[in-house]
């Protein structure tokens, strides 16, 4: 999981998207998404909305 996270998170950064920006579009804190990153939780609705944040296929960033 660490490196889907990373993954992830570099991503992100390339894309200048942060985990506030993504938790402002679903409504919720950076917490909750930053522990769908992470693997702490899941979220199909959150992973969706990363996914399409990073312009990524959901299955090519969350398949496990």
């Amino acid at each position: 999981m660490m490196r889907k996270a990373l993954k992830i998170k570099v991503l992100m950064m390339q894309k200048g998207i942060s985990g506030s920006h993504i938790a402002e579009k679903a409504g919720v804190h950076r917490t909750a998404v930053y522990h769908v990153i992470s693997g702490r939780a899941k979220s199909q609705r959150l992973q969706r909305l990363i996914a399409q944040e990073l312009g990524w296929p959901f299955d090519a960033l969350w398949a496990d």
